[in-house]
């Protein structure tokens, strides 16, 4: 027999919920082979003002992150970012690249570069915006 509960022990909970979903994962499609990746963009004292956060899964790059400060927008650092990490993918064998980004931030973007929507979701992160799904193939 088995019970619900709500668990206090968040971090314990969440180790066993990945790795049961990782063995049922890897026994569909193969092992996740996840590898973090992180670029960044410094200024001249060396202070990070920009940078990618991604990861590497399966035969795909998820970007979770991507953000440059306000004063170095603009010339051409977020698409060299993504280009790195797309060029970076492909190195590892990667067949595409897919991250989200609220209507808030950039969804003008990633059409620019390549990427195809593939999904909205509205009233999020509050009614009146929303989260745009993109992908694209490498």
């Amino acid at each position: 027999m088995a019970t619900l509960q709500r668990e206090s022990d968040v971090a314990a909970t969440r180790e066993a919920v990945v790795a049961g979903l990782s063995a049922y994962n890897a026994a569909r499609v193969g092992p996740r082979n996840s590898e973090p990746l992180a670029l960044s963009l410094r200024d001249d004292h060396g202070v990070i003002v920009g940078g990618l956060i991604g990861e590497l899964k399966w035969e795909w790059l998820h970007i979770d992150l991507l953000w440059i400060d306000e004063a170095h927008r603009g010339a051409g650092h977020g698409e060299a970012l993504v280009a790195l990490a797309e060029t970076t993918a492909r190195e590892r064998g990667a067949r595409g690249v897919y991250l989200s980004t609220m209507s808030i931030q950039a969804p003008q973007f990633y059409p620019r570069l390549g990427y195809q929507p593939c999904g909205v979701m509205e009233d999020y992160p509050v009614a009146g915006h929303r989260i745009h799904h993109f992908a694209k193939a490498l």
